[in-house]
């Protein structure tokens, strides 16, 4: 008996060194990677051109012939700050019953984009991040045939592959006049078929019942016992799938593309001068890394931040049944 217990053991052992093996190696390739994306972004772009240096450090004798930035290792940073930007036009129908054209100028720079970003970004994830905690919530609380239906339902969603929804989702939104709004996007992020729903359900499935009990002794509502008590104790968790959220929504670029056209986000400006505008001095290499280094150091600020708080140990709570 004790010699199967010590192989199972040295299985898993072994097990966990390779996954810590593959994940460490992961790690450095992605921290490898920001580091040449950084080292590229800091060279003149004819010392990757002409010369074809591409991992080794910039060579300054490019900066000092520069015409635009001569001996300014930032050149790139302050050619991206100053022409990252869209001017374009574009039109579309609104309304159910009564249909009326809209123009939509897009327009930005790099201020208003960002400006968008963070609207975009904060809000749907703030949406996103609280609908899955609270139906998980009044799920895991309320057990009867509703939650059970519910539960079931996000485990359909999630299983079923749904796609080509996007048509009759826009088509919807501007018969609704909630086309190319925040509001609109926000109602559209307000969905609960996820897997931060199962996440959220199994948190407060496993909290004592007791915390809302002794609240209820005291006279508080069953509103105050959820916003007061239990969501406060899921604090960690909610702001953990906040941030995933909002790293993933700053990345998007397809949906503001999409259903915001006249709010360009970051990453559509990006996207637009270093992707789509064939006529853009962004075709270098070395100032379209920048560009997307620009992109990535807001993000990286904000983890470098948070990081402690919201990657704290969980705990269940203290109270015993």
């Amino acid at each position: 008996m004790r010699k199967k217990i010590k192989a199972k053991h040295t299985k898993l052992d072994a097990f966990f060194t390779v996954l810590l093996i593959a994940l460490i190696l992961y790690t450095v390739l992605m921290f490898g990677l920001f580091l040449l994306g950084i080292n590229i972004s800091l060279k003149q772009y004819l010392d990757v051109e002409t010369d074809g240096n591409v991992f080794g450090l910039p060579n300054m004798k490019w900066w000092s012939l520069d015409r635009q930035y001569p001996n300014n290792i930032f050149g790139n940073f302050i050619y991206a700050v100053n022409n990252i930007r869209l001017d374009l036009y574009k039109s579309y129908i609104v309304g159910l019953f009564t249909q009326e054209r809209v123009n939509a100028p897009i327009r930005a720079d790099i201020l208003s984009s960002t400006v968008n970003t963070f609207i975009y970004a904060g809000g749907s994830a703030l949406v996103a991040a609280f609908m899955p905690m609270y139906m998980g919530y009044l799920c895991a609380m309320y057990r009867n045939k509703v939650a059970g239906f519910l539960y079931a339902l996000v485990l359909f969603v999630i299983a079923t592959p749904i796609v080509g929804a996007m048509p009759s989702t826009i088509n919807l939104m501007r018969s609704l006049r909630l086309y190319n709004t925040f509001i609109g996007e926000f109602l559209r992020r307000a969905s609960f078929t996820n897997i931060y729903f199962l996440i959220f359900f199994a948190y407060f499935r496993g909290l004592s019942s007791g915390y809302g009990e002794a609240a209820e002794i005291d006279g508080a509502s069953q509103f105050s016992v959820m916003f007061r008590i239990y969501i406060p104790l899921a604090a960690n968790i909610f702001f953990t799938v906040f941030l995933i959220l909002f790293v993933n929504f700053w990345n998007d670029f397809t949906t503001p593309m999409m259903y915001l056209p006249s709010k360009p986000t970051l990453s559509y400006a990006i996207y637009y001068t270093t992707t789509l505008d064939s006529g853009s001095a962004f075709n270098h290499a070395t100032r379209r890394m920048a560009a997307l280094m620009v992109f990535a150091i807001p993000i990286i600020l904000i983890f470098s931040v948070f990081n402690k708080k919201l990657m704290t140990n969980l705990t269940m709570g203290g109270m015993k049944e």
